[in-house]
């Protein structure tokens, strides 16, 4: 009887380790602008704790550069994170006046790429976020924080999961698929073949001759 308990109980356990990769396997990849929120969240969090503000500071937010799509998106998050934190003064795109700080974002990356991995059908795919931030005192311009972060994500993904992946509403979840190198990785070698058989006949026939 113990016998049979004890092995009852070692299977069980068993299938509890195994359950969890097959639930893993099974389970569908994160589209790509769930994937840059959290890329966004994690790196304005940081940002924020390192200017540390207090919960009557005013803040004020702007965007520079010409990345229309994603200004509004990052400072969004700017907002998110302050407003979480109990801030509820935070400003956009307005006059400076008594603001504590000003925080200026500029967005040098923002987006996916896809580039191939040497197996049919799945692709590399990287998403990326790069900002440049510049913090300084609105009354003073002392500079808080003045520096370049980044955050990345990578994974292989299934050609044919792409179009889920992205999202039509925001242009930089979307990239081009690379270039198929299946038959390009044989027909190069087979022209390259068939050209130098041709100059070799062409050689002994001119002797020949």
């Amino acid at each position: 009887m113990k016998k049979s308990v004890k092995y009852f109980l070692s299977r069980c356990s068993q299938l509890v380790l195994v359950c969890p990769f097959f639930m893993q396997f099974d389970q569908q990849p994160v589209d790509n602008f769930s994937i840059l929120n959290n890329l966004a969240s994690t790196m304005v969090h940081r940002i924020v704790d390192r200017l540390s503000p207090d919960s009557s500071a005013s803040l004020l937010i702007r965007s520079q550069g010409l990345q229309q799509a994603g200004n509004w998106w990052i400072k969004n998050w700017f907002v998110k994170d302050l407003q979480q934190r109990g801030i509820s003064r935070v400003y956009l795109n307005q006059q400076i006046l008594d603001k504590k700080y000003i925080i200026d974002v500029q967005i040098l990356y923002l987006g996916v790429e896809y580039l191939p991995t040497g197996t049919k059908n799945l692709i590399k795919r990287q998403c990326k976020l790069k900002l440049n931030v510049l913090a300084t005192e609105g009354s003073t311009g002392l500079i808080k924080i003045f520096d370049e972060v980044n955050e990345q994500y990578a994974d292989s993904v299934s050609i044919y999961d792409v179009t889920r992946l992205e999202n039509k509403n925001f242009s930089f979840t979307q990239a081009s698929l690379p270039e198929t190198q299946g038959f390009k990785k044989y027909i190069e070698p087979l022209l390259v073949m068939i050209t130098t058989v041709g100059v070799v006949y062409l050689f002994f026939r001119l002797r020949s001759n």
